[in-house]
């Protein structure tokens, strides 16, 4: 899987790069095929202080994606990595489904 990760406006630390990475990498467990993934983090401001993390993924024929917003990014990145593991498992079991006509 190939991983872009993109800092807004400032510039990430590589222990936050590398806590991005790993915790990405932890979603093949479900499905090994992640091509592509996007990793987009910032920080918000005006009304809604916090850090903002979106994470987009490509599979076969279609992207998922999840943004949260936390008080750090760790937490913003945990959340949006549990999101995705939830769309992944969703995402197989329609994959495995015998009655509808899909590609495998």
């Amino acid at each position: 899987m190939q991983t872009r990760i993109t800092a807004r406006h400032f510039r990430a630390h590589p222990k936050l790069r590398q806590y991005a990475s790993d915790r990405l990498a932890k979603l093949e467990r479900y499905y090994d095929g992640i091509t592509f993934a996007h990793i987009v983090l910032a920080r918000n401001s005006g009304h809604t202080q916090g850090k903002y993390a979106e994470i987009t993924l490509n599979v076969y024929r279609q992207k998922l994606a999840a943004e949260e917003t936390a008080g750090t990014h760790e937490e913003a990145i945990d959340r949006c990595v549990e999101r995705l593991r939830r769309q992944i498992v969703k995402y197989k079991a329609k994959l495995r489904d015998n009655s509808k006509n899909v590609h495998r």
